[in-house]
């Protein structure tokens, strides 16, 4: 018996899930639609009733069952669902399901659009190409729309495309749905839209409920009620079976197959497949044409034509998303596509932004001092579409850095900033019952920037930094106060011991300095206070220190 390999399930899986359950769906609504005439009301609530049934049945009761009914998220992701489901299904009713299926691309464009305006989510020139083809092939279909058909399927194509897209953007932000998305856990997200349809399902039966008893007893009601629902409608086996039979043999098994399948092989990829919906529309409409009664006279010429452009351009665009998930799956050991967690991408990038700046743009540099790979780096840097993140766990170790090593650091030396370190010496006073402080001055140091460059002046600057590091290693606090003076803050340490440190500062801040092959020679002066032989107040050391300097400085 032929059994298929375990890394092309997924594939498999996805082909069936758009040449099968994609397109058979999509002539089905026109079937029901059209052909049988069902209340479209009725219809949806049975659809949705039965689907969220399978797929609790399959799913059982388990994480996010009550986050899922508590959350406002839920009610208004499932209106926004069932609500998109009615007007699809209008739009189904109004033309052949080749032509509804071309229109309903619209989507693409309202995504593209919102996410670029309100979500500041960049597109490359390759996805801007799909976008123009995708769009060419909706307005071909929307022009050639029969006139007396025209007015209504414009307000039907743009509810599409606007509930659609705003369905997919609520889904980004439904706490339960990105729980369960964020855990890969396919039952989670079956039971979680499981719930959300099984909710939205009973406020729309109650709705409906309403408005056909308005029908039935209201002699005057409004034409529009009656033509929506009747209380007969609630009778008609062939539009309850016909929702039956959609909720359990395609809707269920859509809404799986589409999570089985993002999960094995990536949305990028699922979404490429999806570019195969028209021919597989086309082919289930044409092969059932005798059994549907669905008439192919409105797939013309340019439907066709307009369907070869859809299907393109969505390539177009899945392709260019495959080759940038490609791209920056290597890199992903640090990193998540997280387009449901806005705020976790917003302050990745206010990180590496911020980092970067500090490092004047020097890559390999904000790399280690976030404590993350170059190439993670970069790949946060040419991610255009604005998705990427630091992983949760990383993202806490990467912050913890950034305050360390860039909010409390000297950009130039990598040293405690003047803030940071004031900062340390306000929590040492607590800890420490002694506390020496040595300021130093450098000499000799105009001469250098005068004579070999501003380059060479923060070189000395750097290796001074690097020499007194060396020296206090432990128990020690070192800062660049700005320009040429440091400050070393000795923990524990009597006023006579860091007298005894002076010597071998001076004797490395006067050790030649190689800079392209050029001596050069400084020095230092420095002054030193200590709490609390000197001052009862250790912030005062800075101060005291810095008039013992200049004493230093006037006696040399």
């Amino acid at each position: 018996m032929f059994k298929v390999p375990e890394k092309y399930i997924g594939w498999v899986q996805g082909l069936f899930t758009v040449l099968v359950l994609w397109g058979g769906s999509n002539v089905y609504m026109s079937y029901v639609t059209q052909t049988l005439n069902v209340n479209k009301l009725v219809f949806a609530f049975v659809t949705f009733i039965t689907c969220s049934f399978c797929l609790l049945i399959y799913a059982k009761d388990g994480k996010l069952s009550k986050e899922t009914f508590r959350s406002i998220d839920t009610w208004v992701y499932g209106i926004i669902m069932i609500v998109g489901y009615f007007v699809a299904l209008n739009l189904f009713g109004l033309m052949s399901a080749t032509e509804a299926t071309i229109l309903r691309k619209v989507s693409v464009i309202f995504g593209v659009i919102v996410g670029y305006v309100f979500l500041m989510r960049g597109i490359n020139k390759t996805q801007a190409l799909g976008l123009v083809v995708i769009s060419s092939g909706v307005l071909l279909v929307a022009y050639n729309i029969e006139p007396e058909k025209a007015f209504k399927a414009y307000i039907l194509i743009f509810l599409a495309g606007f509930l659609q897209t705003l369905r997919m953007f609520v889904a980004e932000y439904h706490r339960p749905h990105k729980k369960a998305t964020e855990d890969k856990d396919i039952k989670s997200r079956c039971r979680v839209i499981g719930y959300v349809m099984f909710i939205v399902s009973i406020l729309f039966l109650f709705i409906i409920t309403i408005l056909s008893l308005l029908a039935s007893s209201a002699p005057n009601s409004h034409d529009l009620v009656k033509y929506l629902i009747t209380i007969d409608d609630f009778m008609n086996y062939r539009t309850i079976l016909s929702g039956i039979v959609m909720g359990i043999f395609m809707y269920a098994p859509l809404r799986f197959f589409e999570f089985s399948v993002t999960e094995k092989i990536k949305t990028e990829n699922f979404l490429a497949l999806g570019a195969l919906t028209f021919v597989a529309t086309l082919f289930w409409e044409w092969s059932t044409a005798i059994l549907t009664g669905l008439t192919l006279r409105n797939v013309t010429t340019p439907v066709i034509i307009a369907g070869i452009l859809i299907t393109l351009g969505s390539l177009i665009m899945s392709i260019s998303k495959i080759r940038s998930a490609r791209k920056t799956s290597k890199d992903l050991d640090f990193l998540v596509k997280s387009s449901q967690n806005i705020d976790d991408v917003e302050e990745t990038r206010d990180i590496v932004a911020n980092t970067l700046e500090n490092f004047n743009s020097d890559v390999k540099k904000t790399a280690n001092a976030l404590g993350i790979s170059v190439k993670s780096l970069k790949a946060v840097l040419e991610d255009k579409e604005k998705l990427l993140a630091f992983k949760p766990e990383v993202l806490r170790s990467v912050a913890k850095s950034y305050r360390k090593n860039v909010a409390s650091a000297d950009a130039l030396t990598g040293l405690l900033n003047r803030n940071a370190f004031i900062t340390s010496l306000k929590t040492a006073k607590l800890e420490y019952e002694i506390l020496s402080l040595l300021f130093i001055d450098l000499n000799k140091f105009k001469p250098v920037n005068d004579t070999y460059g501003h380059e060479a002046g923060d070189f000395v600057l750097q290796i001074v930094a690097d020499r007194l590091r060396d020296l206090f290693p432990d128990k020690s606090l070192i800062t660049r106060l700005g320009g040429d003076e440091y400050c070393i803050l000795l923990l524990g340490i009597e006023k006579k011991q860091a007298e005894d440190k002076i010597e071998l500062i001076t004797q490395e801040l006067e050790r030649e300095i190689n800079y392209q092959n050029n001596a050069i020679n400084i020095s230092g002066s420095i002054g030193l206070a200590s709490y609390p032989v000197d001052t009862d107040n250790a912030e005062d050391l800075i101060q005291l220190a810095d008039k013992q300097m200049y004493v230093k400085k006037g006696n040399r």
